[in-house]
C-alpha cells in the first residue's frame, strides 16, 4: 500500500476528529506511537508543528511525502513513550492512537506523556475495542476465525489488549489527567472501495510472517486454514454484501494547571498499572 493510499484509509479527519478541535494553528503537537505517520501528516495541516514518534518504524515514506508536498511543520523521530526525549511542559497537545493497547504499562506511558505536556495541555487517546466488532458478508465463519485467532495471539504473546479501549477514561484519570471525557465512534467499511481495501489488507495479514508463524506455532491454525482465510477475505473484498465496522473508544483529558495532584493520582498514588 502506498503512502497516498494510507492517507486515504487513515486520515486525520476520520481518526483524529475528536482531537482536532483542541489543536490551534500555532500549537505544538506530539503524535505518540504514530506508526506510518499518515495521521501525523494530516495533523500538520491544523497545528503549528507536529512531531511523530514510534519505537521501531521506518518513516521514509512519510518524510518523502512531506518533502514532496512542502509540508515543513512535521518531523518524525524514533522514540520510547516510557522515556520521551523532551523537556517538561513542552507540548500543547498529544495524540495517542492505537498505542495504549500495545503497552504493558499504560499508566507509566500516560504519566510520561503528562510530563511533557504544558499545564492545561490536552491528551487525546484512541483504542479499538474488539467487543464492538461488526462483520457481515460471505464466509463469515472464516472472517470471524481470523479475528478470534488474532485476539488469542495478542493475549498469548502479550502484544496487545483487544479490550483496552473501554478502559481509557479510567486510565487517563489514574494517570493524573483532569476533566476526562470518553466517547466511542464506529469506523465503517461500507463502500466498494473501502471493502476492497480492507479485505485485501486482511488477506495480506493472514500471510504475514508474525500472524502465520505464531498461529501455527501455537496450534491455532494450519497452513491450510491460513490459505482458506486468505481466500475468504479476497472473496469478501469483492462482494456487494460485505460490511465491517469497529468500535473505537476515545478519551480526552487535560494536564492540571495547578501543582497539586489530580483526583486520579491522589487516590491511586504512583504505582504502575
Amino acid at each position: 500500500m502506498t503512502f497516498e493510499e494510507l492517507l486515504a484509509t487513515r486520515s486525520s479527519a476520520d481518526y483524529a476528529d475528536f482531537f482536532l478541535p483542541h489543536v490551534a494553528p500555532g500549537s505544538s503537537v506530539l503524535d505518540a506511537g504514530c506508526g506510518s505517520g499518515a495521521i501525523t501528516v494530516g495533523l500538520a495541516e491544523a497545528a503549528g508543528h507536529v512531531i511523530g514518534i514510534d519505537l521501531a518504524e521506518d518513516f521514509t515514506d512519510a518524510r518523502d511525502y512531506a518533502a514532496r508536498h512542502g509540508i515543513r511543520n512535521v518531523e518524525f523521530q524514533t522514540g520510547n513513550v516510557y522515556m520521551l526525549n523532551f523537556p517538561d511542559d513542552h507540548f500543547d497537545a498529544c495524540f495517542c492512537h492505537s498505542m495504549l493497547e500495545a503497552t504493558d504499562h499504560p499508566i507509566d506511558a500516560l504519566r510520561e506523556i503528562r510530563r511533557i505536556l504544558k499545564p492545561g495541555g490536552v491528551l487525546a487517546a484512541a483504542s479499538v475495542d474488539y467487543g464492538g466488532l461488526i462483520l457481515a458478508g460471505p464466509n463469515y465463519h472464516l472472517l470471524r476465525q481470523f479475528y478470534d485467532i488474532r485476539e488469542r495471539l495478542w493475549r498469548i504473546t502479550g502484544s496487545a489488549d483487544p479490550y483496552r479501549g473501554r478502559g481509557l477514561r479510567g486510565l487517563l484519570t489514574r494517570a493524573g489527567f483532569s476533566d476526562v471525557v470518553a466517547t466511542s465512534k464506529y469506523v465503517c467499511y461500507g463502500t466498494a472501495v473501502a471493502v476492497r481495501s480492507f479485505g485485501i489488507g486482511r488477506a495480506d495479514d493472514c500471510q504475514d510472517d508474525w500472524y502465520a508463524s505464531a498461529s501455527e506455532r501455537h496450534g491455532l491454525a494450519t497452513g491450510k486454514d491460513l490459505l482458506a482465510m486468505t481466500q475468504a477475505w479476497l472473496d469478501w473484498s469483492e462482494s456487494s454484501e460485505s460490511y465491517a465496522a469497529f468500535a473505537w473508544c476515545r478519551a480526552v483529558g487535560y494536564k492540571p494547571t495547578s501543582q497539586s495532584l489530580s483526583v486520579g493520582e491522589s487516590t491511586c498514588g504512583r504505582r504502575s498499572d
